[in-house]
């Protein structure tokens, strides 16, 4: 089993390959369900190759999808510390963003009808046999784990409550595989924290040089606090460095309510990202991908034909520009001018101070049923939602997203408490959580609530399904002003 651990970037290799081996296997499934006539011996290997051929799409988008969305979710690396739980999900999540990716991209690239049957079996397979090979790989490691092979030889580095958690999730997990050598300490009486657990004191922090030369250590975990113990903790950082063993630090030095903490290299500088907003790249770059792909599709199949036909209606209905701008305020503060149908009078925004008497929303929010800056088409296009088509063109901009927090205009923004500002630390979007909860009826603070548990809670699936849902609510026109 030592070979496993010496060979971990061959493995990581191993198991991409087994992916697509499985994706492939549910492509051959998917045309064995829908072709039987393709098992006939009679008809060769050509007959499959051909069917293989037809659908290359369907498996080769996914094949790309799946393996950047696994490498983000680092399903290729060993984990050996995530519960079953966490790995299902992050294999759903992972399942659920290829498949909606690889979909979204086929209704782009390919001009026919997609076979829909087809992708339907594929996908059922896919997700099958994924599961059914890393849900059997997890348990088979860990049943070697836990009879004592192919574990990590632990050496730990403080004795406190800090370190007495982390031994007791080493000891309670067996499937995990780690195996304590020892605790080094200043101290041998605050060796007491781990004496539940048969953690032999090895000695003090300096003798960290020889416990190094005499025992197998795969791996450090320092539990002191930095503060207190800077000078200690770079020594033992550097002796470690310096016979190639890692060293693991308890990374809990903040304890922020929300932000996550990743290390990030800058250069040849190290760095700890305390961050609140969603870091997943891979996943942000298909979010991105996926804005500029359905914008250029609204704009290519609809906007051309039926924008100038909007612009004649609201130019009948009412003297003014067909377009009204609007300064926004989206990313981390930037301004931008957030493009929509006009559906008020021309001077509607000079008309707003003297009906902030009529005001029907709580906070920093303007809303009223009855506004009588409203035109007769602008009655109807709020309610439909069509006053909102032009962002599609800030979302190729890049001021904006199909789905994210709504982007607020300036004068909000200056009454935000502190908190309420991280609704700015994304790109705002044509549609978010808080329209399809409800529109103009729910309450400012709820939706705050809504913004900021999406951004906390990210994922290409729920906007996929916040997407979905905007559709229904923009047919029943439910909670729409």
């Amino acid at each position: 089993m030592n070979f496993m651990k010496r060979n971990a970037g061959v493995l990581t290799l191993t198991l991409a390959a087994f992916d697509v081996v499985l994706i492939l296997g549910a492509a051959v499934t998917a045309s064995w369900i829908l072709y039987p006539e393709l098992a006939d011996p009679a008809r060769g290997i050509n007959s499959w190759r051909e069917e293989l051929i037809q659908h290359r799409m369907y498996f080769g988008l996914f094949i790309l999808a799946w393996l950047l969305g696994a490498t983000d979710s680092r399903l290729f690396s060993s984990q050996r510390g995530d519960s079953l739980l966490t790995q299902l999900l992050a294999i759903g999540r992972t399942l659920a963003f290829a498949l909606g990716v690889s979909l979204i991209l086929m209704l782009f690239f390919l001009r026919a009808t997609i076979d829909r049957e087809y992708f339907g079996l594929f996908g059922a397979a896919v997700i099958v046999y994924i599961l059914i090979f890393r849900v059997a790989m997890r348990l088979f490691l860990w049943s070697i784990r836990r009879k004592g092979y192919n574990f990590r030889q632990i050496l730990v580095i403080g004795a406190n409550p800090r370190a007495r958690h982390l031994v007791e999730i080493m000891v309670g997990h067996g499937q995990y595989g780690y195996h304590l050598v020892g605790l080094l300490d200043d101290e041998p009486d605050r060796a007491k924290h781990l004496k539940d657990f048969n953690v032999e004191y090895l000695g003090s922090v300096h003798d960290l040089e020889r416990v190094l030369l005499e025992q197998v250590i795969d791996e450090v975990y320092i539990c002191l606090p930095v503060r207190k113990y800077y000078t200690t903790i770079n020594s033992a950082a550097h002796l470690c460095e310096g016979v190639g063993v890692p060293v693991r630090m308890i990374a809990d030095l903040f304890p922020l309510r929300v932000a996550t903490s990743r290390v990030h290299q800058l250069e040849d500088i190290p760095l700890l990202s305390l961050s609140a907003i969603p870091e997943a790249q891979g996943q942000l770059l298909l979010k991105r991908t996926i804005d500029m792909i359905g914008a250029l599709v609204f704009v290519l199949t609809v906007a051309w034909w039926f924008f100038p036909i909007m612009g004649i209606i609201i130019k009948l209905d009412s003297r003014g520009p067909v377009f009204f701008l609007q300064d926004r305020v989206g990313l981390n503060g930037r301004k931008f001018k957030c493009i929509k149908f006009r559906s008020m009078v021309p001077n509607a925004e000079a008309l707003k101070e003297s009906l902030a008497a009529h005001n029907e929303a709580d906070g920093p929010v303007f809303k009223m049923k009855a506004d009588p800056r409203m035109t007769r088409i602008g009655k109807f296009i709020r309610k439909t939602s069509i006053d909102e088509l032009p962002q599609f063109i800030n979302v190729l901009l890049g001021d904006m997203s199909l789905v994210g927090p709504r982007p607020p205009v300036p004068k909000e923004v200056a009454q935000y408490s502190w908190d309420q500002r991280r609704r700015l630390s994304v790109r705002p979007g044509i549609t978010g959580l808080q329209q399809v909860s409800g529109r103009s009826d729910v309450a400012f603070d709820e939706w705050v609530e809504l913004d900021l548990a999406y951004i906390d809670n990210w994922s290409l699936e729920q906007d996929l399904r916040i997407l979905m849902r905007t559709v229904q609510v923009v047919i029943t026109g439910h909670g729409a002003r």
